[in-house]
């Protein structure tokens, strides 16, 4: 018999679990629970991946990659290692490998299905990547699921209480907040939003850059800027250092930062709870931003939150908890804040895997953190974004709107898809284009449909369809004109099935 599992790739570390008979539990790595999400490759061409690759970053950090999380679905990124090159996915892959290799030797069984977790905030390029380097890693990618639900999944399932839960998710490098009801084992979530570069990686990098002053005003050595090998060993000593530091002041008042050789000058300075929080002051204020920003697209108040759910290493920070009371209310700390994510993707993975067996029914919708259309030219002939996916849209979706060429005999249109909030089609993402060939072309305006469909792993799969100038499209054209633009895609879907209206699809992919 085999198992699917739950992980939860991180940017700092990585988790993987199981469920067994309702019960999720986190499966050893090298005999911890946690595995960092580090690789590094040896001079004999050897691969160490987790606790032995995080131990050799000090010694050789030019084959080690670390926080690769950050880099998934920006598809110009390459890490050049020895004589290959590797991208994110490739380096996601690698990590995933590890963990299943370890789980498949505590279960002692196969394990090909999983359920993979990614930060609610993920673009659908960065989810696309996540599912292609879980299949690189040989594993069938039942779902994708983000992390603040996952959470959600493990705190409230079969809790037989109806509520209104935020989650405040704060890990390595990753910073989401979702807003969620909770009816049985109904999961519905209504908001979300957060970035994808904000983590305890920030926290860390705040220490160090104060630490690297200090230092430089001691001895005049500016450490963050030599790029000597010692120099770059001198910054992961200062950085390991600084973490550290961070975990010893989530219970102390302050905290020693102490290293004997520092390119051959010691380095010993002690930081306090408050000049900590002082560093860290803008980067928590940027989640509460985010948190906010959250709550007025739930169009939720504080009173309307039932409880809210911390998530996440960097959220045993004590200035994170008082922020999060203050600005809602005191927060439920999760046992495990580490693991909890990984056990709701393993209860998910368990009901869709084995959804008759010891499982109990789970009901799941999730929201798009971003707009989502294309670009087109308005009645003063210019150029404006139009939506056809809005920020916050629960999914899986399909939606879409009716256009025109815009000169006669047109032979083509190209459209291109973005992402993004503003009017302005050049301050939004833009993640590719379609051409679709007019035919035959006419000397009248040729109607054209635009369709975005947006699956349950929050991947975009585009359609652009020439309607036919004949009975076939009036309903169609009809409708999109009582509804603002807005296409019937049944009626749509019905004549792309029948061979009346000429479509061409892609599944879209970031460009950036």
């Amino acid at each position: 018999m085999g198992y699917a599992v739950g992980i939860d790739l991180g940017t700092t570390n990585s988790v993987i679990s199981v469920c067994r008979r309702g019960v999720p539990c986190t499966l050893l790595v090298d005999g911890r629970s946690t595995m960092p999400s580090v690789i590094s490759f040896r001079d004999d061409g050897n691969l160490l991946v987790g606790q032995a690759a995080k131990a050799r970053m000090l010694l050789d950090p030019e084959t080690t990659v670390v926080s690769v999380k950050r880099s998934i679905g920006e598809h110009g990124k390459v890490y050049h290692i020895g004589r290959k090159e590797y991208s994110p996915i490739d380096i996601s892959s690698l990590i995933l490998k590890r963990l299943v290799e370890a789980a498949r030797k505590e279960l002692g069984s196969e394990v090909l299905d999983a359920v993979i977790t990614v930060p609610a905030y993920f673009t659908e390029a960065q989810r696309q990547d996540t599912k292609l380097a879980g299949e690189q890693a040989g594993l069938n990618v039942l779902r994708l699921i983000p992390e603040p639900t996952a959470a959600a999944i493990a705190y409230g399932l079969d809790k037989g209480k109806d509520q209104t839960i935020l989650v405040y998710d704060l890990g390595g490098g990753t910073f989401d907040v979702s807003i969620l009801t909770i009816h049985g084992n109904r999961f519905d979530v209504k908001a979300v939003g957060g970035d994808c570069h904000l983590g305890g990686d920030d926290f860390d990098q705040a220490i160090v850059e104060w630490a690297a002053g200090k230092f430089k005003q001691q001895t005049g050595i500016d450490l963050l800027h030599d790029k000597s090998l010692q120099g770059r060993q001198s910054v992961q000593r200062l950085k390991e250092a600084a973490e550290a530091a961070k975990i010893e002041l989530s219970l102390s008042a302050s905290a020693i930062i102490e290293i004997p050789d520092v390119l051959g000058r010691p380095l010993s300075l002690e930081i306090s709870i408050n000049e900590y929080n002082k560093l860290i002051a803008p980067l928590l204020k940027h989640t509460v931003d985010c948190l906010h920003a959250v709550m007025r697209d739930a169009h939720m108040r504080p009173d309307d939150i039932d409880r809210v759910i911390l998530v996440g290493g960097s959220t045993k920070n004590r200035a994170v908890q008082d922020i999060v009371s203050f600005e809602v209310k005191d927060p439920y700390i999760a046992d495990r804040v580490d693991e909890v994510v990984s056990h709701g993707a393993a209860i998910l993975a368990a009901n869709m895997y084995l959804p008759d067996e010891d499982t109990l029914p789970i009901e799941v919708s999730n929201v798009t953190a971003h707009s989502l259309g294309i670009d087109m030219l308005n009645d003063k002939d210019a150029l404006i974004f139009q939506p056809i996916i809005t920020r916050q849209t629960t999914y899986p979706c399909k939606f879409g709107f009716l256009g025109w060429t815009c000169r006669p005999n047109q032979e083509e249109v190209v459209i291109s898809v973005l992402r993004g909030e503003s009017p302005d089609p050049k301050q939004n993402t833009h993640l590719g284009e379609l051409t679709l060939p007019v035919s035959p072309p006419s000397p009248r305006d040729v109607p054209i449909g635009a369709i975005f469909e947006l699956d349950a792993d929050g991947i975009i799969h585009f359609t652009a369809v020439q309607l036919p100038l004949n009975s076939d499209s009036d309903r169609v054209i009809r409708f999109a004109t009582e509804q603002n633009g807005k296409l019937d895609v049944v009626a749509v879907d019905e004549l792309i099935h029948r061979g009346a209206a000429k479509a061409k699809t892609v599944s879209v992919k970031s460009t950036d």
